[in-house]
């Protein structure tokens, strides 16, 4: 590493930058578990797990997902429990 890259990662500009880099590295890590998690969860009282729950989980926010995972204690079927996902939106 050059001594520009290395100044710049010194800095409290660059020091900045890795800590969010690293927050959002652990928010990511929190909700992918999450929805492995859920998707775990779905399987094992429903069996397989139609495609369009598992493209709703990927678009969910941690908050969204511990919801959803709240929901699962409650639900009888399969089908309330995607009748209670968010709609998906265009990102």
């Amino acid at each position: 590493m050059d001594l520009e890259h290395q100044a710049l990662l010194e800095s409290p500009w660059g020091q900045s930058i890795l800590e969010e880099g690293e927050r959002i590295g652990e928010q990511r890590g929190r909700e992918e578990g999450g929805r492995r998690f859920i998707q775990r969860l779905l399987r094992r009282r429903f069996g397989e797990v139609p495609e369009l729950v598992e493209t709703t989980l990927q678009r969910l926010n941690m908050e969204q997902l511990e919801e959803l995972g709240e929901c699962l204690i409650e639900v009888n079927s399969l089908d309330e429990f995607m009748a209670a996902l968010p709609p998906l939106t265009e990102e």
